[in-house]
């Protein structure tokens, strides 16, 4: 696939039982974040979505089991475009793209590039701007007080010193989580990670993070946005003020109250029935069934 081989792994069957017929499932396809982690990240939660779609678990370039490929490559927009060509080598239809954190942003631009390919997006914890940077620091300073906040505006601001990544770690980063995220530890420690992507991503080369409304307003299909409100990554603030001012007519946005970054991981009963909500029925009729869902089950917070 444009030049690497990129693993990945399924569950769940593709056509399912309807009376005398045998209908297509959707499909689902992961895009983790990091960037540079894999697609570990979304197990062993997203197993109960493999009755209602099949759900296709995908190592990007550069990372988990896949090629690494040139380090110039590590780009959103190509990412991307691996995400588009993976779909048409195995004919996937209408995919529906679920990008957690810099995942999200994977999504985005594969629905920018590839309009007729996606049949919708699922945006987990992405982070939305312009004017992020505020709003995370008022997340840090909310939930860990005067050290979080000043150790976050720190390495955000790309301080790259030992001593910003240890305030970074020992102060800011433990506020990603929430009180129900209690396997972090178990879940890092099994997740394959290149650090060089992340080196890369922290110097700015894979292109710039922030989601616009602008970008959205440029998608075709359907988009599902969860947001934790204590996410000091992926702030909700920034989020409601990119979907308030976006053109697109066909976006929900669902907020958890007491979650942080990464909704599936810690509130997943209550994001997988918004998600069941917003698949289509069949993958040959994404928009109208994933519109009806956006305007009739997944106003935000509902």
């Amino acid at each position: 696939m444009n030049g690497v081989r990129l693993y990945f792994d399924v569950e769940g069957c593709g056509l399912a039982v309807r009376d005398r017929d045998m209908a297509a499932k959707p499909t689902l396809v992961l895009l983790h974040g990091g960037p540079g982690a894999d697609h570990s990240l979304f197990k062993p939660e997203f197993s109960s979505m493999a009755g209602d779609a099949q759900v296709v678990y995908l190592d990007q370039r550069g990372s988990g089991r896949s090629d690494r490929g040139d380090p110039d490559t590590w780009t959103w927009d190509q990412w991307a475009d691996d995400v588009a060509g993976f779909c048409r080598v195995l004919g996937i239809q209408a995919p529906v793209l679920v990008g957690m954190s810099g995942g999200g942003r994977v999504a985005v631009a594969c629905a920018v590039r590839h309009p007729d390919l996606i049949g919708g997006l699922v945006l987990d914890s992405t982070l939305f701007g312009p004017g992020f940077l505020d709003d995370s620091l008022e997340v840090f300073g909310r939930r860990g007080g005067p050290e979080a906040r000043e150790a976050a505006a720190r390495f955000i601001g790309g301080d790259t010193s030992p001593d910003a990544a240890a305030a970074w770690v020992r102060h800011a980063l433990p506020l990603y989580g929430s009180t129900s995220d209690g396997d972090i530890a178990a879940r890092a420690g099994r997740v394959r990670v290149n650090p060089e992507v992340l080196r890369r991503f922290r110097r700015g080369e894979c292109g710039p993070l922030e989601v616009t409304a602008d970008d959205i307003g440029k998608v075709a299909c359907p988009v599902l946005i969860l947001a934790g409100e204590d996410d000091p990554a992926a702030p909700v603030a920034a989020v409601r003020r990119a979907v308030s001012s976006t053109r697109h007519p066909a976006v929900g946005l669902h907020v958890f109250a007491g979650v942080g970054h990464g909704v599936f991981r810690q509130a997943p009963s209550q994001a997988f029935a918004v998600l069941r909500r917003f698949l289509p029925q069949t993958p040959a009729s994404p928009a109208a069934d994933a519109l009806a869902a956006v305007h009739q089950g997944v106003p935000e917070g509902g």
